[in-house]
């Protein structure tokens, strides 16, 4: 059973009131898949996944305290703009982190790792590619088909035309295939489930050819 996961520390713990009441109060109704609890579930969010991974590679607590908040604010950005979030929760961070007592070495480590959440983007330290495995650890979770309905549905819901089975299918195929996981634990833990999850996929998509041809 997986652990839930509290704030640790006293800086973590107004990061935490912070974001939750940031996700509570000014998300967009269109956002489905990118919500709170994509970010604060307390067993399978990516802060509590972020945290288990963090202690399974055993980082500094430091270390551990920066990435948890990197992860806490990675999709603040939703709150503005749908499109390239990045970069705006990384100034989300720099101006709140600051006001909480954040030095600005951290505050730049921090930006780092939420910058390096982008798909496009290569993680570089050991703490942005645990962000990163935490961000996606569903690609090798059971509730995988769960989540990507829900990433669907939320583009659905902003006139996104995700109707035809197939694109949609071959689409989410595309970006799994082409993912990674990069700690050693993660890949110990999800590429398993993954693969199944890849299978399913192909086997969706062999069924709808079937039914066209």
């Amino acid at each position: 059973m997986t652990r839930a996961y509290k704030p640790h520390t006293p800086r973590l713990k107004i990061v935490d009131r912070y974001i939750r009441d940031l996700f509570k109060d000014e998300l967009p109704q269109g956002i489905k898949y990118h919500d709170g609890d994509h970010t604060l579930h307390p067993g399978r969010g990516v802060v509590a996944t972020a945290n288990r991974i963090a202690v399974s590679e055993k980082i500094s607590k430091h270390e551990r305290e920066l990435l948890i908040t990197a992860a806490y604010f990675h999709d603040s950005g939703y709150i503005r703009e749908y499109g390239k979030n990045e970069p705006i929760a990384a100034r989300m961070a720099g101006r709140i982190l600051k006001l909480i007592g954040y030095q600005p070495d951290e505050i730049e480590t921090i930006q780092k790792m939420i910058l390096a959440t982008d798909l496009a983007v290569k993680p570089k330290t050991h703490a942005e590619k645990i962000l990163c495995d935490a961000d996606l650890d569903h690609f090798g979770r059971d509730d995988f088909f769960e989540l990507d309905a829900k990433l669907r549905e939320g583009r659905r819901s902003r006139g996104i035309d995700v109707s035809d089975d197939a694109k949609w299918y071959k689409g989410t195929l595309e970006v799994i295939t082409n993912h990674q996981y990069y700690t050693e634990s993660q890949k110990k833990l999800r590429n398993k489930q993954k693969q199944e999850n890849i299978k399913t996929l192909l086997s969706k998509l062999e069924q709808i050819e079937q039914r066209r041809s």
